[in-house]
């Protein structure tokens, strides 16, 4: 198997889960299986979640190189179907909800401007829109919204160009898309390309992945058993949000307690070791039928 992902804030996640041994936990981004081998490790028993199929390959590779594979039931779905994916309470959810390296480095995938591939950005190749489509088939205002709302800033020295330069030629691949960005808008002293939000923006849009997420976590806190515990790991501000404020709601609904009243980020150490890591935040919410309110 080639190089492993490395799963952000490992030991923290798991930890949070409180694993109990035999008990099922639901790894929502399967990925690579980082979460998935260290809750089996400590007794847990999983159900793996993934869109990309080729996650799931390199997962079930790399459970069965570890003897592991009896201990996971892996689906292929997103997350937001977790209702139709699960069919029984289970004692944790985890969701590492950034790409992973692999994705970032497939040359086909076109989730990274590092390398020159075609403009795709699906996780789940059945989608039928495309990064390139959204990219040449918006409107400048549709555009405009779109990086504003996904990627919470608009450029508009790098939206003006790449109007321009749709209209000579539709914009392909990853390496066009960042060259114009780039030349508009220049690199300066910041080490963040130029167009880092704006392929944010169009990986968000492509796999709706806020919308998934809004709509996975009420579903996840119904299949919890009490007491039991739903981490997130976000890498965007937007994701964070989304969490933050939907445990809020959960506990206010009286379904639980919000674990952490400031997210948990990384190391300076696992920061260094890993730079990707860098913008991590984990959120806790535990699921406990005390809190129900008494007229509920």
């Amino acid at each position: 198997m080639d190089k492993v992902h490395t799963s952000v804030l490992l030991s923290e996640a798991i930890d949070a889960l409180q694993i109990e041994k035999n008990k099922y936990y639901v790894d929502c981004t399967l990925g690579d299986g980082g979460y998935t081998v260290e809750i089996v490790r400590r007794g847990g028993q999983i159900f793996g979640l993934d869109q990309d199929t080729e996650s799931i390959k390199r997962a079930k590779e790399r459970l069965g190189a570890l003897g592991l594979s009896s201990k996971v039931v892996i689906k292929q779905g997103n997350f937001a179907e977790l209702d139709n994916l699960i069919d029984q309470p289970v004692a944790g959810f985890v969701y590492d909800l950034g790409v992973s390296s692999n994705q970032l480095e497939d040359g086909e995938r076109g989730f990274s401007f590092s390398r020159d591939a075609p403009l795709d950005m699906r996780m789940d190749m059945n989608l039928s829109v495309r990064a390139a489509d959204l990219i040449n088939g918006l409107n400048k205002g549709e555009l405009e919204k779109l990086f504003a709302t996904y990627g919470e800033f608009v450029n508009k020295k790098a939206l003006k160009a790449i109007i321009e330069s749709r209209k000579l030629k539709a914009i392909e691949t990853t390496t066009e898309l960042a060259g114009i960005v780039e030349r508009a808008v220049g690199r300066g002293k910041d080490k963040i390309h130029p167009a880092t939000l704006i392929f944010q923006a169009l990986r968000i849009a492509v796999n709706d992945e806020l919308n998934s997420l809004r709509t996975s976590l009420p579903k996840a806190v119904e299949l919890l058993e009490d007491g039991g515990r739903i981490v997130v790991v976000s890498f965007h501000s937007l994701e964070d949000r989304i969490a933050k404020e939907s445990f809020k709601e959960f506990e206010k609904e009286g379904k639980g307690v919000v674990i952490t009243e400031k997210p948990i980020t990384p190391e300076v150490a696992e920061i260094m070791k890993n730079p990707r890591s860098r913008s991590a935040k984990m959120r806790i919410f535990e699921k406990n039928e005390k809190f129900k309110k008494s007229d509920r």
